[in-house]
């Protein structure tokens, strides 16, 4: 297995801990699909698709994001972007690389 995949496999059991423990503490928590449409062998991005956007949304009642990323997993720059604007809306965005990372703030 090369290191981007163990990274992906590291992100998704990281994912699923994550939404496991916020819907026992009774929040309203799902995954963000934010790819685009494969069309046979084509794959096509929606051009109004908000790039970027965290792995997880959750409602506690106000919104969290949360991007998932592995032990040395880094922001790109959609999502560095998208970071931003929840700072200036002044959401709450998560980067997880751990989940005391989430339970700190949740």
């Amino acid at each position: 297995m090369n290191i981007r995949a163990k990274n992906k496999r590291l992100e998704g059991i990281l994912q699923l801990s994550i939404l496991q423990y916020l819907r026992v503490k009774g929040y309203q928590a799902g995954k963000t699909k934010t790819t685009g449409i494969k069309y046979g062998k084509i794959y096509h991005i929606d051009p109004y698709l908000f790039l970027g956007f965290p792995d997880i949304t959750v409602f506690m009642p106000e919104i969290i994001f949360i991007e998932v990323k592995s032990p040395t997993g880094v922001l790109n720059p959609n999502q560095k972007l998208f970071q931003s604007y929840c700072k200036k809306a002044g959401i709450k965005y998560i980067v997880a690389k751990k989940m005391e990372d989430v339970m700190d703030v949740v």
